[in-house]
């Protein structure tokens, strides 16, 4: 929501910006679209966007439809964090992923498992909300497009659980780094450079080790030439090292 003129913003509320079309994000959707409904298309698929800055998604958005939580990553990341009694498990998330209602309180009841979304840094989402609910009545192919996006979160979901298995910490560390390269990175003659800000903590966390263990493992894999930070923040991964 906006903050009224003369008063200041709550930095835990989202900012609404101006719409976007669906049809830019998830450009996979235009086939779905027949050329004589096109105009309409582009009208139907204006979707509200918001802007959000490290917050428990979760607690702080709602679909203004207020039928359902549904929302696509456009620009930063989000960290799923997964907890289970005392432990805790952490994924991240980019653009074009989707957050859906698994992660309402009701839906957590079910489990014994708590999910939350976290937006790490600045975060702009697209509202999946009940525009785009009686666009896909319209066009059933739009949400085929959806489901084929979460069935690539689910192996992604399942690839990091593998990751999680490796034995040794510069091994997680590596497949970690490999698969963030493949989503996130750009060849460069350095290798391949990641434009994330990860603390070593959170990095622990997505492989599943403690921070200081991560230190020296970064501080090994750094002297290797394997993977380094540059000055600038950005990770770079030697493309000799990326995972198979």
């Amino acid at each position: 929501m906006q903050a009224g003129e003369g008063q200041a913003h709550d930095e835990r509320e989202p900012i609404a910006l101006p719409a976007i079309s669906l049809l830019d994000v998830l450009p996979e959707i235009a086939p779905s679209i027949p050329p004589a409904d096109r105009d309409l298309a582009e009208r139907a698929l204006m979707m509200p966007r918001l802007l959000a800055r490290d917050v428990d998604l979760a607690t702080t958005l709602t679909d203004t439809s207020g039928d359902g939580f549904d929302f696509l990553i456009v620009e930063g990341i989000v960290l799923k964090e997964t907890r289970l009694s005392n432990r805790a498990a952490l994924e991240l998330l980019g653009p074009g992923d989707v957050l859906g209602p698994p992660l309402t309180a009701i839906r957590q009841i079910e489990s014994r498992a708590v999910s939350r979304y976290m937006a790490h840094g600045a975060v702009t989402l697209a509202e999946l909300g009940a525009r785009f609910r009686a666009a896909a009545r319209r066009w059933p192919g739009l949400s085929d497009a959806l489901l084929d996006r979460l069935a690539r979160q689910t192996h992604q979901a399942s690839m990091h659980l593998a990751m999680l298995h490796l034995s040794r910490i510069e091994d997680r560390v590596i497949a970690l780094f490999s698969d963030l390269a493949e989503r996130f990175g750009q060849m460069t003659s350095e290798g391949a450079v990641i434009d994330l800000d990860l603390t070593h903590e959170v990095i622990g966390r997505l492989v599943g080790s403690r921070r200081p263990t991560v230190t020296l493992a970064l501080q090994g894999l750094a002297a290797k030439g394997t993977l380094d930070r540059r000055t600038d923040g950005r990770w770079v991964l030697n493309p000799d090292a990326i995972a198979p």
